[in-house]
C-alpha cells in the first residue's frame, strides 16, 4: 500500500468511518469470548503494549500495528488475492501471502511513528484548535457508529483492533503532519520548494496540460418517436461547410494583431462548447486536464502544440476544434505540486526509515489474527442482535432494514 498517499489529506477517523465496518465477514470457528480491555491479546495472544518493531529506534506496539494489518488483509481480499483459506498458502508479489500482508501493514505503523518523530525533531506540536478538531472527528465517529450500527465507540474500535487512546492520537497526527509541513515551508525547505524546472518535470510526469478550444459541431440532437434524444452526424456536405468556416475563423485569428485576444473573441461568440443558461461559455478559461481525459483526437493535437500555439482545425466525433495551448503552470497546478511534494517527502521518510522487527512480530500469524477477529466481531454482532430482540416490544414486528450504510455538463472534448 502506498500509505503516504492514503493517509495524507485524510484523517484516520474519516478513513475508518468510510469503510472499516465493512470488513471481517468471513466465517470462522473458535469459542474464546472477546475481552474489550485488550482486543489485541484476544486476537493474537499479544498485549497492546507488545513491541512489534522499531522505526529509527521508536517502538511500534501491537496497538499501533494491528489496525494496519487488518486493512492490508481487507485490501488483498478485495483484490481477490485472499479469497479463501487456500489462498493464504499462496504468494502475493513473490512473497508468502501471510508475510506479504504483515510487511505491507508495517508501512502504516512506520508512517505514524515517523510523523511523531519528525514533529519532535522540528519542535512542533498540534495547536489547541486542531486538537479540538481531531477530537470532534472522533466524536463524530462515535455518533455515527452508535446511530447506524448501535455500537459504542469502544466496541467499534475493538472491531478494528485499536484502543481509543491510539485512535485519537492517530487522528490528531494528521494535523501534526500539517504543522511539520508548515514549518518546512516557512523555512523554505528545498524538499518542498518549487521552481520552474520542478514544475515542468511535475507537469510532464503527470501528463497535465492546459488549453482552450473553439468547437464547431458536426452533429445535431434528434428526437426519436419514443421521445429519447440522440446525436446524428452532419452529412458530408454539411461537414465540409463546417470545416470551411473553421478555416476562415482560423485565418481571422492568425491575422489579428493579438491572436490570443482574437481567439477569445471568436471562442466566446461562436464556439459550440457547453454554455450556461445565460449563453456564456461554461469554460471560458479553457481546460486544465491530464492525459487520458479528453478524446484522443483532441488530446493528441493539443499535446503536439507549443505553448501559445494555435492548431489547424482538428476533427473529433464532436466536430472541428481550433485549439490554443496554454501554460499549465497555474495557481491550481502549483497547489497540486505542493500536495505532490508533501507526498514525496512522506514517501522519502518511509523509504529511508530503519525498521527492526521483534520476535513477537516474526511469530505473529496474520491469518489466525484475521480469523480470530472475525469470530469476535461475529460474536459481538450476535450479542447486539440478542440485546435488540430482548428490548423490542413483543407486539411490534419490525420491517427489514433497507437503509443503506452512511457515506460521505461533460465538456464536448471529453471522452
Amino acid at each position: 500500500m502506498n500509505i503516504a498517499k492514503r493517509v495524507l489529506g485524510l484523517s484516520l477517523a474519516a478513513a475508518l468511518t468510510a469503510g472499516a465496518l465493512a470488513g471481517c465477514t468471513q466465517q470462522s470457528g473458535g469459542d474464546t469470548a472477546a475481552d474489550p480491555s485488550d482486543i489485541a491479546y484476544q486476537t493474537t495472544g499479544l498485549t497492546r503494549d507488545t513491541v512489534l518493531c522499531t522505526v529509527d529506534g521508536a517502538e511500534v506496539t501491537a496497538d499501533e500495528y494491528l489496525i494496519w494489518l487488518l486493512q492490508s488483509i481487507e485490501m488483498q481480499k478485495q483484490a481477490g488475492n485472499l479469497a479463501d483459506d487456500a489462498a493464504w498458502e499462496g504468494e502475493i508479489e513473490d512473497m508468502a501471502a501471510g508475510d506479504f500482508v504483515k510487511r505491507d501493514a508495517l508501512e502504516g505503523g512506520k508512517l505514524y511513528a515517523l510523523i511523531e518523530q519528525k514533529a519532535q525533531q522540528a519542535g512542533v506540536t498540534i495547536s489547541q484548535e486542531d486538537q479540538e478538531l481531531a477530537d470532534s472527528q472522533v466524536d463524530d465517529v462515535a455518533s455515527t457508529v452508535e446511530l447506524y450500527y448501535g455500537y459504542t465507540l469502544q466496541e467499534y474500535l475493538d472491531r478494528q483492533c485499536i484502543s481509543e487512546e491510539t485512535f485519537r492520537r492517530f487522528t490528531a497526527d494528521y494535523y501534526l503532519t500539517e504543522e511539520i509541513f508548515a514549518k518546512m515551508e516557512e523555512e523554505n525547505d528545498p524538499l518542498l520548494a518549487v521552481d520552474d524546472e520542478k514544475m515542468d518535470a511535475f507537469l510532464e510526469e503527470n501528463g497535465i496540460y492546459n488549453c482552450k478550444h473553439i468547437l464547431l459541431s458536426t452533429r445535431r440532437l434528434v428526437e426519436g418517436e419514443d421521445g429519447t434524444q440522440t446525436y446524428e452526424d452532419f452529412s458530408q456536405e454539411e461537414q465540409a461547410q463546417v470545416l470551411e468556416e473553421a478555416q476562415t475563423l482560423l485565418e481571422q485569428i492568425r491575422a489579428a494583431d493579438d491572436p490570443a485576444a482574437e481567439f477569445d473573441k471568436v471562442m466566446n461568440e461562436r464556439s459550440d462548447d457547453g454554455r450556461n443558461e445565460d449563453g456564456t461559455l461554461a469554460a471560458p478559461d479553457g481546460y486544465l486536464t491530464y492525459t487520458g481525459q479528453m478524446v484522443s483526437e483532441f488530446e493528441d493535437a493539443a499535446l503536439a502544440l507549443d505553448e501559445g500555439a494555435i492548431s489547424d482545425p482538428v476533427k473529433s466525433p464532436f466536430g472541428y476544434h481550433i485549439i490554443l495551448r496554454l501554460d499549465a503552470d497555474t495557481d491550481e497546478t502549483r497547489a497540486l505540486y505542493s500536495q505532490y511534494a508533501r507526498n514525496q517527502v512522506l514517501q522519502q521518510w518511509l523509504d529511508e526509515a530503519q525498521v527492526e522487527t521483534t520476535p513477537a512480530f516474526d511469530s505473529l500469524d496474520a491469518k489466525a489474527f484475521y480469523d480470530k477477529l472475525t469470530q469476535l466481531n461475529e460474536e459481538m454482532d450476535a450479542r447486539k442482535e440478542e440485546e435488540a430482540q430482548a428490548t423490542a416490544s413483543p407486539s411490534v414486528t419490525s420491517a427489514p432494514d433497507s437503509t443503506a450504510d452512511p457515506g460521505p455538463e461533460e465538456t464536448s472534448a471529453q471522452g
